[in-house]
């Protein structure tokens, strides 16, 4: 009896195995590699107007334009005198290698600690914290910081990140 389940088992075995390595019977007729949502090239599909002025708002429209995915993580803004922060981890050209963090200033009370980060943001393009100099850009508004990392270098994530960062800009202008 032993035999026979084990023999029955091999078979089942064997039938999932080499229906794995048949790929994608039936499924697209394109035989270009698959591509995640995000490795999509990010044009400004849908227009802020419909979106709040608030951090809430930015992350939908970002998403909404294929700029970010995924689940935030709350930060802690405090440290950058922002009110509020969120990241995001995700992928493009199939690589887990972007990290963004978006941040929202009450531009109508900033605390010292904000004014310097974002003083030194628009002269410098960085500003620092726990001595680490960290790249950052500032929205045309003013209201709202980012920083983008992309550990590949390869052109198509460099025009990635820029269309990010001109969408990002020009979020309630």
């Amino acid at each position: 009896m032993k035999k026979i389940i084990i023999l029955a088992l091999a078979i089942v075995m064997a039938g999932t195995m080499a229906a794995c390595g048949m790929g994608d019977v039936g499924g697209a007729t394109s035989s270009a590699p698959a591509q995640s949502v995000a490795s999509v090239p990010t044009v400004s599909k849908v227009d802020a107007q419909g979106m709040d002025d608030t951090l809430a708002g930015l992350e939908k429209y970002l998403a909404a334009n294929s700029a970010i995915s995924g689940d935030a993580t709350e930060m802690d803004a405090t440290f950058i005198g922002a009110k509020s922060g969120a990241k995001y981890q995700g992928d493009f050209n199939g690589k887990n290698t972007v990290t963004v963090e978006l941040y929202e200033y009450d531009t109508k009370s900033l605390n010292e600690k904000a004014q310097t980060v974002l003083n030194d943001v628009k002269s410098k393009g960085t500003f620092t914290i726990m001595s680490q100099t960290v790249p950052a850009v500032i929205s045309d508004n003013g209201k709202y910081l980012m920083i983008y990392k992309d550990t590949s270098s390869a052109d198509q994530n460099k025009a990635h990140q820029a269309d990010v960062t001109k969408m990002f800009k020009e979020f309630k202008k």
